[in-house]
């Protein structure tokens, strides 16, 4: 690998308090969620440290759903440390396709203020990791 294509990589590493699914790869840009949206980040990035919000992390053609936690970018390395993490062939489509309903059906009829905050969490967690199954 040339100089000029090392320059346009940078390391990530995803961790939970369980494992590390990620270690020092090299890849060329990141996208991750955070609380107010997704950002990108690209090699040579100004240093960032932020939330991470629940989403999915995509990075060199692979993505990786996360639920919190944190995230810091400085001298060329993404560390994200991750409340929770998982590879797509760890989720099922249809346990998460009943997790939507159920939070969808509890939003249509309840009115315990506690029981809708809980449901509208489900229900975009459950839409935002359906999102791996997406060509």
């Amino acid at each position: 690998m040339g100089r000029g294509q090392e320059e346009r990589k940078m390391k990530l590493s995803v961790i939970t308090p369980e494992r590390k699914l990620v270690v020092d790869r090299e890849v060329e840009e990141v996208r991750l969620p955070t609380p107010a949206g997704y950002i990108g980040l690209l090699p040579h990035h100004f240093p960032v440290m932020g939330i991470l919000g629940v989403g999915i992390l995509s990075f060199g053609g692979e993505k990786i759903a996360v639920e919190g936690g944190f995230f810091r970018f400085e001298k060329e390395t993404l560390e994200v440390l991750a409340k929770m993490a998982w590879k797509p062939e760890e989720l099922s489509r249809k346990q998460l396709k009943e997790e939507k309903e159920k939070a969808l059906q509890i939003l249509r009829t309840s009115s315990d203020p506690q029981e809708v905050e809980r449901a509208a969490y489900r229900f975009s967690r459950a839409s935002a990791f359906l999102t791996l199954f997406q060509d």
